[in-house]
């Protein structure tokens, strides 16, 4: 599909809204752009930040792709990149979504573990980085305990989709997901979906392994810390069946 067709399709679809979705321009672009579709239009698949989405974006580009893609390929062009976007797609309801696409899939990762997890990659340690990144929590957090009580206070649609609610983050009020991946099994779980659509196919990780943060609970979470991320992510802990137990 030629590029600058699906750049006008991306415009038209975050400003004249021909899926009836509703919401702001910026709140569409960011879906069309969170949402992964096969060519094919076998599976969808949307980005969750924190849970291994960059490995399973770069894995399932590579696999579609009708000639090779080189090996520094990054899609930060959608409209280059060979899956497709729901404005690619020709809808005219947001709805229809679910009846176009058979399955569709998502990878969602312990409230806990995530929310340290983004914590440490953004701000512990950082310096100038986490100050650069600090104008999505308004200041640069203090300590953990510190960053959970700044996102306390965001609505869902003011979260960064590093932290944000996974329930808004990957639009499950809207799709109706046939698989959750779960990230606490990826290796299992993302080969069987992979294999279910490929046959026997080479997960491509994009950083290097490094201590998991499952690990690293004990030493930044206390019993007050844990019920603030119990309050800010019930949907998720509910919906995605995590229990509300700290993980030991």
């Amino acid at each position: 599909m030629n590029g600058i067709v699906r750049c006008a399709r991306h415009w038209w679809f975050c400003v004249a809204d021909p899926w009836h979705l509703g919401g702001t321009n910026k709140q569409r672009a960011r879906f069309n752009e969170a949402v992964f579709i096969d060519p094919g239009r076998r599976f969808l698949f949307t980005k969750n930040e924190k849970c291994g989405n960059n490995t399973a974006r770069r894995t399932l580009q590579f696999l579609t792709a009708k000639n090779p893609l080189p090996d520094d390929f990054i899609d930060t062009n959608r409209w280059t990149a060979p899956m497709l976007q729901p404005s690619d797609l020709g809808l005219k309801r947001a709805a229809g979504i679910n009846e176009a696409i058979p399955f569709k899939f998502a990878i969602v990762r312990n409230p806990y573990v995530r929310t340290l997890s983004v914590y440490l990659n953004k701000f512990h340690g950082r310096g100038a980085q986490a100050q650069k990144f600090a104008r999505t929590v308004a200041r640069a957090p203090k300590d953990f305990a510190d960053f959970v009580a700044l996102i306390g206070q965001q609505k869902p649609e003011e979260m960064d989709p590093h932290w944000r609610v996974q329930y808004h983050n990957i639009f499950c009020e809207l799709i109706r997901y046939d698989k959750f991946v779960r990230f606490e099994n990826y290796t299992t779980e993302f080969y069987a979906v992979l294999e279910k659509f490929f046959g026997a196919a080479e997960i491509r990780p994009v950083r290097k392994k490094s201590v998991p943060t499952e690990e690293k609970l004990g030493g930044f979470y206390t019993p007050e810390i844990a019920r603030a991320v119990r309050e800010i992510f019930a949907r998720d802990f509910e919906y995605f069946g995590y229990p509300t137990d700290l993980p030991v």
